[in-house]
């Protein structure tokens, strides 16, 4: 669905849908995402832009970033503009932006220490000779040098747990960041929750039990794969063990706040998609729609 406000239109993206194809993956075949396509968002530009009548439309921000830009693992708010002055508006209201403009669903196995609280975290890259790579992490200290370098990347934010599952299976929250860059959001749920996100095979590695505590786990020793889950978990979800590959990553972007867009705040929001409400109603989570207190509220 789509909302138009002075050339911005706001898409509520579907999982699974990226946002381009490069060069070096032209000849790749098929899409190893679970209910992925094999289209792309803008290979869609061309047509949403006809049925608006626009000449051309443009994507300035998508629900998750990675390092490939092959964004597929979230669903939520795309925002797409029809000129350069809408676009460049969107982009001062992110840069100018003192506080988390995105608001997140997500869906975690397990429940995290603490209800809710706030957070300022880094983003950082670390090397390590054995393996020739380097990974991502999260820490809560850097110094100023690191900032002014730009070897890290600052993330602020607040979380809080709106409702557990049946059988405390899993937690419903509700997450505002500065930043979903790099798989940031999956990569918090683990290691700063430890409580991984539904459907995420590639940072749940990064916590273990030990007994009946979780530890962080060594990146350069944590392999992605298959989270174990627990199997009355899977029995809720309807899945066999040995098809637990299909489960999608829960994460939605719900909601964008945009503020001195065009001189005024703009809140822009989404309905969660149709797998997110069926994994919800499964795990009886009693959550309500939340309701906006904004200048402007749009909901797509």
């Amino acid at each position: 669905m789509l909302v138009l406000i002075n050339g911005l239109v706001a898409l509520n993206k579907p999982y699974g849908i990226r946002r381009r194809i490069f060069e070096s993956e032209i000849n790749e075949t098929g899409n190893n995402v679970p209910y992925g396509v094999n289209y792309t968002l803008e290979d869609a530009l061309p047509y949403i832009a006809t049925q608006l009548n626009y000449p051309n439309l443009t994507v300035v921000k998508c629900p998750e970033i990675d390092i490939s830009f092959k964004i597929r693992y979230m669903s939520g708010i795309a925002l797409l503009a029809a000129n350069s002055r809408v676009h460049r508006n969107i982009e001062l209201s992110y840069s100018n932006c003192k506080y988390p403009v995105n608001t997140y669903w997500i869906i975690t196995v397990g429940i995290p220490k603490q209800l809710k609280s706030e957070f300022h975290l880094a983003v950082k890259a670390i090397s390590n000779s054995q393996f020739k790579e380097r990974k991502l992490v999260l820490t809560t200290s850097w110094s100023q040098n690191d900032k002014k370098l730009r070897r890290v990347k600052l993330m602020k934010g607040e979380y809080k747990v709106l409702s557990n599952s049946t059988l405390n299976l899993c937690s419903l929250i509700e997450l505002k960041s500065s930043t979903h860059n790099k798989s940031t959001i999956r990569l918090f749920a683990a290691t700063m929750l430890y409580s991984p996100i539904l459907g995420d095979n590639i940072y749940a590695s990064r916590i273990q039990k030990v007994g009946n505590t979780y530890v962080r786990a060594d990146p350069f020793f944590s392999c992605p794969g298959l989270p174990k889950l627990d199997t009355k978990l899977l029995k809720l979800l309807v899945v066999k063990p040995s098809e637990q590959a299909i489960i999608p990553t829960h994460i939605h972007l719900k909601s964008i706040n945009l503020p001195n867009f065009f001189g005024r705040t703009l809140t822009i929001e989404s309905p969660i998609m149709p797998y997110f409400d069926w994994s919800c109603k499964q795990l009886e989570f009693k959550h309500l729609m939340s309701t906006m207190d904004k200048a402007c509220s749009i909901v797509l």
